[in-house]
């Protein structure tokens, strides 16, 4: 695992955060479109974690890091 993949896990523990707190707001004032709204953002976020999960367990080769080679 590198750091992009470290780096998007930790974005959607944040937006994880988000959207229980959109879909508890929303709950309480019994928006149902915006419960809707919350609950589709949990679903790009289970989607998002299990693509860094497939990339993890691929062994990412795409990197896009250089890597020079020593001249001498």
């Amino acid at each position: 695992m590198n750091a992009k993949h470290i780096i998007k896990l930790a974005t959607q523990a944040f937006a994880v955060v988000g959207a229980v707190r959109a879909f508890a707001k929303a709950r309480h004032e019994g928006d149902k479109l915006k419960m809707l709204d919350a609950g589709l953002a949990g679903a790009s976020i289970v989607v998002t974690v299990a693509i860094v999960v497939r990339e993890v367990r691929a062994g990412d080769t795409t990197s896009r890091v250089v890597e020079l080679e020593d001249a001498s």
